[in-house]
């Protein structure tokens, strides 16, 4: 027979010793190991967890469950199995789950298995095969975005007869294209 020590009500459980802890940087640690650090400072919402209201956050977010209402925050990770039904306001989105709302963002990435049924704002978008995108999808030009596209000068394009004739002469041995082109 095993005994077990439980200890009493009121009695100090033992702490974690040194080895199971995370290290966190020091003042005088360097810049990457800092940005480490700042990368684990993300907030989970686990699948079997529903928020009815808006939740607005200050870290990273990472929602596998479901919210009934606006998101809000730097950057928002939405699981399989996720599902937001309101406003997500973020810098970066990446979606694998479901939205129907709106979706206010710079960059938006949609995986193979999202499904998004919203009106979406955005600044770069990716669409990977498979995704599926429902509603109005406007893409908003930053200051720097417009600035560069103004300061792009266009290429003259060749006249169509002559890039149609290139495209022929690509297709066929020179002297089939010649005979082509006489007729």
């Amino acid at each position: 027979m095993q005994t077990r020590n439980i200890p009493s009500e009121g009695a100090q459980r033992p702490t974690p010793g040194a080895a199971e802890l995370p290290t966190l940087p020091r003042r005088g640690d360097s810049a990457d190991a800092r940005d480490a650090a700042d990368k684990r400072e993300m907030s989970v919402i686990g699948a079997d967890i529903v928020i009815t209201g808006n939740i607005e956050a200050s870290v990273d977010l990472h929602i596998e469950g479901q919210v009934i209402g606006d998101v809000r925050c730097a950057t928002l990770i939405l699981g399989e199995s996720s599902s937001v039904n309101g406003h997500i306001y973020a810098a970066r989105v990446k979606v694998s789950g479901t939205v129907e709302g709106a979706i206010e963002t710079r960059d938006l990435a949609v995986e193979a298995t999202a499904k998004v049924l919203a009106d979406i704002t955005y600044e770069r978008l990716r669409v990977a095969n498979g995704g599926v995108i429902q509603g109005k999808v406007t893409r908003r030009v930053s200051e720097a975005g417009a600035e560069e596209a103004a300061r792009l000068k266009l290429v003259e394009k060749a006249p169509a007869e002559t890039a149609e004739r290139s495209a022929v002469e690509r297709a066929m041995p020179a002297d089939s294209a010649d005979r082509m082109m006489a007729e």
